[in-house]
């Protein structure tokens, strides 16, 4: 055998000894092993929509998950599918499988089925979708498709919002009828109110007169041999663009069965639509104040009156964004998120009386989320991040009493309820995702999908055990330890701890996105720890911003008080001890690292080392204003930036260190793990660095799936050089 070919196998054994008996479990047959194998991650799946009829005899639900796909390296699809499941009865019942030409299932308030999905010209369009067996019938012809879909209390009339480019703005009869360009400037140097949007079209010519160069070179942009930008906000998650662009949105009377009509107008983006009883229309738009839309912060929020045309200005003032959250069945109620861009705040929910306009923020501090007004509208429902779980709980409108209806150990997702009954899915720690049905207070549920229940039913899951502690500060700060499996208590084990991103997010049993990583780890011998510091969401807003102008020092106390919590239980093995992070959290895990000795090996992925160049290198550089009160350029920002960078103390850092990054992630940047990796290679570390090609900073939780089993297995693999 030559060296080449032995590598190549040597390279294949591996990885099938590292899965864990990668066919079986791939191919759908029953695991031998009752532990999570790495494997055992495309067999997850998560229902990620939930609509259901008016009155709860039926619902659909979409369901994602990963399926075979020979035509590509790596072999594995996301695949999203939605299921249609008539509720008469409370026993299980089997759902109907969707035509995966459509992409939402719909319910309008007189009960009638709808769907979105691919039209005759390949974009999204709208289907009326009979539940008696009939054809669907489609009903629009957007030129640009359709996103988002709206219905009039009595189902006649439907909001229907379509994205278009500047270009195509320009352009549109519908939403730019006299032809005009943006009142504000498209910050193009020297293009003196917006000539260029105007000129003349003309034959390219790169060897002709000025304007002929200008048409070959629009035309080399159209080829992508070049992209132009005059955005400050010109980065994407995954690449770059100097592209604008805009929601509109049209309304159509399926009673009259006429076209959709345009129903806004201008160089604004209306964020949100609703309609305030038949013949009124509450809509978000971009505050008009002669700035790009790039530097635009606040949106209004304005009453449209449908028969007559006029419109009022509800709420605005420059400073917040205003967005319609819910309206009640009758329109006396409307439930109004405000919040502050770029602020360190966890913003509010407001309930208006649409009488008088006269409003009151629910005593909430938290963040909140699919809001509903119940049937009687005496009261409003929402979902809360609170302490790691995802709560759903019932507000009275009248006295503001706040109950809370679900288990504190959960995370739900999207529901639904009318005075008799709730549709919901959770996740939990034993399952990432399952729908539920309940009474209407949310008791005596019981599961009516078997989307996971199935497949785990021969596994052997943990439970992670939740402990809390107060740091010097006063806050009380959460984190759980998931012990090995197998655990006895005469054995010490290995210790990963990991730490979530964001900061602005959080980690427990609402968190789906960890689920397998845990229970893998634990599979392998590990105890798993993971905490919500200081600067985590879900604990209030002094909790949110108890880590301003201290992303280090302060969330690295709080971590480290878990680690020596967890060690005195005697469950970990204090000289066996790991640690990795995703973005902040791999932040945190190499600031952890320059100052601290104690851990044996270190992974750290998509991360940002350095502050003072996250400014250039991210597409969410405001961050730095909102965290620590400037840019760089600004007096003492460049020292402060500079102090609370790990780059900073890259010779401190003698832990061997596993570096990820994701080739096309704009929401950190590769310049950020290219830095830190040369830094310590250049020092002599034990570094290794590993670049996924054409992955982005969603690569852990829904990039490539090849990518993603790379990622645990190299991690894996990496921390067993160092444990003994």
């Amino acid at each position: 055998m030559k060296a080449s070919q032995y590598k190549r196998w040597k390279h294949h054994l591996i990885c099938l000894l590292l899965l864990g008996s990668i066919s079986p479990a791939f191919a759908g047959a029953p695991a031998t092993d009752s532990l999570i194998v790495a494997s055992d991650l495309v067999r997850i799946k998560n229902i990620v929509d939930l609509q259901v009829k008016p009155d709860g005899s039926e619902l659909a639900y979409a369901v994602r998950g990963i399926v075979a796909d020979t035509t590509k390296h790596g072999g594995f699809r996301y695949e999203t599918l939605w299921y249609v499941n008539r509720t008469v009865s409370t026993a299980k019942a089997d759902p109907l499988k969707v035509d995966q030409q459509f992409t939402q299932i719909l319910y309008g308030p007189d009960g009638r089925r709808w769907a979105l999905g691919k039209g005759s010209n390949k974009r999204s369009q709208l289907f009326l979708f009979p539940s008696d067996g009939q054809e669907p019938q489609q009903l629009t012809k957007l030129e640009q498709g359709l996103g988002t879909v709206r219905f009039s209390p009595d189902g006649s009339k439907v909001l229907l919002s379509s994205s278009f480019t500047l270009g195509e703005l320009v352009k549109s009869k519908d939403f730019n009828t006299a032809g005009h360009v943006p009142p504000w400037s498209l910050e193009k140097p020297a293009d003196s109110h917006n000539a260029s949007l105007l000129a003349e079209p003309a034959q390219e010519d790169r060897d002709g007169g000025l304007a002929e160069i200008i048409a070959y070179l629009k035309h080399d942009e159209q080829q992508g041999i070049a992209k132009v930008t005059n955005k400050l906000q010109f980065q994407t998650e995954n690449s770059t663009t100097g592209e604008i662009r805009f929601t509109h949105w049209y309304i159509l009377d399926l009673a009259a069965n006429t076209q959709p009509v345009p129903l806004t107008q201008g160089f604004r983006s209306y964020t949100g639509a609703e309609f305030l009883g038949n013949n009124k229309v509450l809509l978000s738009v971009e505050t008009e104040n002669g700035l790009h839309p790039d530097r635009v912060a606040s949106t209004d929020l304005i009453l449209f009156d449908l028969p007559s045309k006029k419109r009022q200005v509800i709420l605005g003032d420059s400073i917040h964004r205003f967005q319609v959250a819910a309206v009640s069945a009758s329109g006396k109620w409307v439930a109004v998120n405000r919040s502050r861009q770029n602020s360190l705040t966890v913003g509010e929910l407001f309930i208006y009386n649409t009488q008088n306009w006269k409003g009151n923020s629910l005593a909430v501090d938290r963040s909140l989320s699919n809001i509903q007004f119940s049937a009687d509208e005496k009261s409003v429902y929402f979902i809360a991040s609170d302490r790691g779980r995802r709560t759903i709980n019932r507000a009275d409108i009248k006295t503001g009493n706040i109950r809370t209806l679900s288990s504190v150990e959960e995370g739900i997702g999207d529901y639904w309820v009318n005075g008799q009954k709730a549709f919901y899915t959770k996740t939990t720690f034993a399952n990432p995702s399952e729908l539920y049905r309940a009474d209407a207070n949310f008791k005596n549920s019981a599961v009516i999908s078997e989307i996971n229940s199935g497949w785990l039913s021969g596994k052997n899951i943990g439970i992670a055990q939740k402990s809390s502690f107060r740091n010097e500060k006063g806050l009380e700060v959460d984190y759980w330890l998931l012990k090995p499996a197998n655990y006895q208590t005469d054995k010490r084990y290995p210790l990963l701890v990991e730490i979530h991103g964001g900061p602005a997010s959080m980690f427990g049993p609402a968190d789906a996105s960890m689920w397998h990583e845990y229970q893998y780890f634990r599979a392998r011998g590990y105890a798993v720890l993971f905490s919500n510091p200081r600067g985590s969401s879900g604990y209030g807003e002094s909790f949110l911003k108890a880590n301003f102008k201290d992303w280090g020092p302060g969330p690295s106390r709080d971590v480290l008080k878990a680690v020596d919590l967890s060690l005195a239980t005697g469950v970990v093995d204090s000289s066996q001890l790991f640690i990795t992070g995703g973005s902040y959290g791999a932040y945190l895990t190499t600031w952890i690292l320059a100052h601290e000795s104690r851990f044996r090996a270190a992974s750290s992925q998509r991360g940002v080392y350095d502050l003072y160049v996250f400014f250039g290198s991210a597409n969410v550089w405001p961050m730095l204003k909102r965290y620590f009160d400037g840019f760089p350029w600004e007096k003492g920002m460049r020292d402060i930036l500079l102090a609370q960078s790990p780059t900073t103390y890259a010779e401190k850092i003698k832990t061997p260190l596993l570096i990820f990054h994701g080739e096309q992630d704009n929401r950190t940047g590769p310049v950020q793990s290219d830095f830190l990796y040369k830094q310590l290679k250049y020092l002599g570390r034990d570094t290794e660095y590993v670049r996924h090609p054409h992955a982005d900073h969603e690569i852990t939780r829904s990039g490539d799936v090849g990518q993603r089993l790379d990622q645990l297995l190299r991690t894996y693999e990496f921390f067993e050089r160092y444990r003994h």
